[in-house]
């Protein structure tokens, strides 16, 4: 397949690379990064996905103006020049459809985009893939947002599968999409999915992993590493809106403490225990360092799943100081899953690796390495 922004946004660096060679780099990088810190584990052959396109169900487009009319898209790299990509091959196909609506509406009602006369800085899309479900968020640079009601008005009319609309207000001229304030347009502020067999609240600033097929190949193998048993205390750091520990409680009946920074994600992952009627989970807002220090509980299975920075020398001593028996460790940068892995081998056997391939066509890569105690 080809694309008319290829070699511009920078998005899909092997585009024009075969899947299968796609895979075979991608799991001898992951050796590569191993091998180079002397870490002994088999990896496996890279799971891949049959139909690797229009994957994310997440879109964040970048509203300029060409010509007079809207213009929308990804950065073009390493600038902030707007590349014009209206079909994108990795983006949900709903969610290219209503980007081209909105643009349509947006143009009829002549309203403009921020640096240009306008307020309007992004458009953030989220579809639930099992239900079908779709929240749009309008990110603008005020909270006055003339033609806002006509606009809502045409594509909820246009577009049945939108649930939710929120505005949200980001004053700030950084890199960063979202702002701290948001008002919900209309319906109730969020929509939700299901992953296995939990079905998860998803909001604006939800942390949900982009590729939903590939979240559930993911995290069963990451369950199945993990060798929970019924009652087995487990704790989720980085535990976003409480994804894979709620997950693991469905299926094994093991109880979960997951902790989270964002205040957002603690709240939505509460409510789905809740929906779940999954009682033998908890959750904290902490800095999940500080909060494993002070744990004094034992502790099965420490499941992680970090920023792409991994993990530093606290969080480590964190990790020492809590001696889980087993440790699961997914990471979308196995440069610093590596580097972390490497830090603990005095104290932990280090198992295989299985390599997830969630973002077919570009050069990142997840990976779940298990751990268990020596």
């Amino acid at each position: 397949m080809s694309c008319q922004a290829a070699g511009k946004c920078g998005a899909c660096a092997l585009l024009g690379v075969e899947y299968a060679e796609q895979l075979r780099r991608k799991q001898a990088e992951v050796e590569r990064l191993l091998h180079d810190r002397g870490i002994q584990s088999t990896v496996h052959p890279v799971a891949g996905m049959e139909e690797p396109w229009n994957y994310r169900n997440k879109v964040i487009a970048n509203i300029s103006m060409k010509g007079g009319r809207i213009s929308y898209g990804m950065y073009e790299e390493s600038t902030h020049r707007v590349v014009y990509a209206p079909d994108c091959l990795l983006q949900n196909k709903v969610l290219n459809d209503i980007m081209a609506g909105l643009k349509e509406e947006m143009d009829k009602l002549h309203i403009q985009a921020y640096g240009f006369g306008g307020v309007l800085k992004q458009v953030l899309l989220r579809i639930g893939v099992s239900t079908g479900q779709v929240l749009v968020v309008f990110v603008t640079s005020q909270d006055l947002f003339p033609g806002r009601a006509e606009l809502i008005k045409r594509i909820c009319a246009r577009f049945k599968c939108i649930r939710s609309i929120v505005q949200n207000t980001n004053f700030r001229g950084t890199s960063v999409v979202l702002g701290d304030r948001e008002k919900v347009l209309y319906g109730p502020g969020f929509i939700v999915d299901d992953i296995l067999v939990v079905r998860f609240k998803i909001s604006a600033r939800s942390f949900y992993q982009v590729n939903p097929s590939q979240t559930s190949v993911l995290y069963s193998k990451a369950i199945e590493l993990a060798g929970i048993n019924a009652g087995d205390r487990i704790l989720d750091a980085y535990c976003g809106i409480g994804t894979i520990g709620l997950c693991a409680a469905a299926q094994t009946g093991c109880k979960v403490i997951g902790v989270e920074i964002n205040r957002d994600a603690v709240r939505d992952a509460i409510a789905n225990a809740k929906h779940g009627k999954l009682d033998s989970a908890r959750f904290y807002c902490a800095d999940v360092k500080q909060f494993m220090m002070d744990f004094d509980s034992p502790v099965d299975v420490l499941i992680l799943d970090p920023p792409r920075d991994g993990c530093d020398g606290a969080f480590l001593q964190s990790v020492r100081k809590l001696s889980p028996a087993r440790i699961v460790y997914i990471s979308c940068n196995p440069a610093t899953q590596a580097r972390d892995v490497a830090a603990l081998t005095s104290l932990y056997a280090v198992g295989d690796s299985w390599p997830v391939d969630m973002f077919p066509h570009t050069a990142h890569i997840e990976n779940i390495i298990s751990l268990s105690k020596k």
